[in-house]
């Protein structure tokens, strides 16, 4: 919430509320051990990274694939509604400046995030170029991984955390409708949090330190006020009862309730 807005803690419990929910972490961190218990191995088969505008979402995978903790990254992403964040955000970074990021799919310019910050191959990474959006990231990853004749068994899903959830859903879906089997594990890059500082919501430091650069506040909670109407499974939804890209969510109350206590102060028309 931008300092237009009115902050208070109850604001920030809610924003906490329903980001903790979005940012799904399937085990409590990467780790060979964490791979052990999820898969039976100590590394999956493949590391997926979606396209976002996140750039801490390529570090985290980077140097999970560094630590040996997947046997290949596959990055997905092509041009769409986060890609002009994405360059915006590679642009004002001195780290990776250097990009040529100008008319380039996501999934090319987050590979070069990846070499820069932890060494990784581009020429081992998989690469999809043409998804635009949640659900063709899973429809065109599966379809590249059967034309390489991959078939990863066990796959670890790294996302924008807002998008995390319905990452996971949307791959569930698209494994089974193409009749593939594989297990997979949502391990969001971190967990985003806010609190009441100087008369507006403000990351905390420790996000911050953790994560940045970070989206502007106002994209961050259009981005989780928009993510709640598309998992809950209703005729607006995502979900079966919907419009059908995504398996059935359940989405607690306590987080249905946050979301509607918080749209009436962002003045966001509620869909629920």
């Amino acid at each position: 919430m931008a300092a237009a807005h009115p902050a208070s803690e109850s604001s920030a419990r809610h924003v906490n509320l329903i980001s903790r929910f979005l940012a799904v972490r399937d085990v409590p961190s990467l780790t060979a051990e964490a791979c052990e218990q999820a898969f039976g191995r100590p590394r999956a088969d493949l590391l997926i990274l979606l396209g976002s505008g996140v750039l801490a979402a390529a570090e985290r995978a980077a140097e999970a694939c560094g630590r040996g903790l997947a046997d290949r990254l596959m990055i997905a992403g092509g041009i769409g509604h986060s890609t002009v964040h994405l360059v915006n955000a590679v642009k004002a970074s001195r780290k990776y400046a250097g990009i040529d990021a100008a008319g380039k799919p996501e999934a090319v310019i987050l590979a070069e995030v990846a070499r820069i910050h932890a060494g990784v191959d581009v020429r081992e990474v998989v690469l999809e170029v043409e998804s635009t959006n949640c659900g063709n990231n899973a429809t065109f990853a599966l379809r590249v991984l059967k034309e390489r004749g991959l078939r990863p068994e066990t796959i670890v899903l790294m996302q924008d955390p807002t998008m995390q959830r319905r990452t996971g859903a949307s791959f569930e879906k698209a494994w089974s409708d193409g009749l593939e089997r594989a297990l997979f594990v949502n391990y969001a890059a971190f967990v985003p949090e806010v609190e009441a500082r100087d008369g507006a919501l403000r990351f905390t430091a420790a996000c911050e330190q953790e994560a940045a650069p970070l989206w502007e506040m106002e994209r961050f909670l259009s981005l989780l006020s928009g993510e709640i109407p598309r998992l809950h499974d209703d005729e607006s939804g995502y979900g079966p009862r919907g419009r059908g890209f995504i398996g059935h969510v359940d989405v607690p109350e306590e987080v249905l309730s946050a979301y509607r206590e918080l749209l009436p102060v962002l003045g966001v028309h509620m869909r629920m």
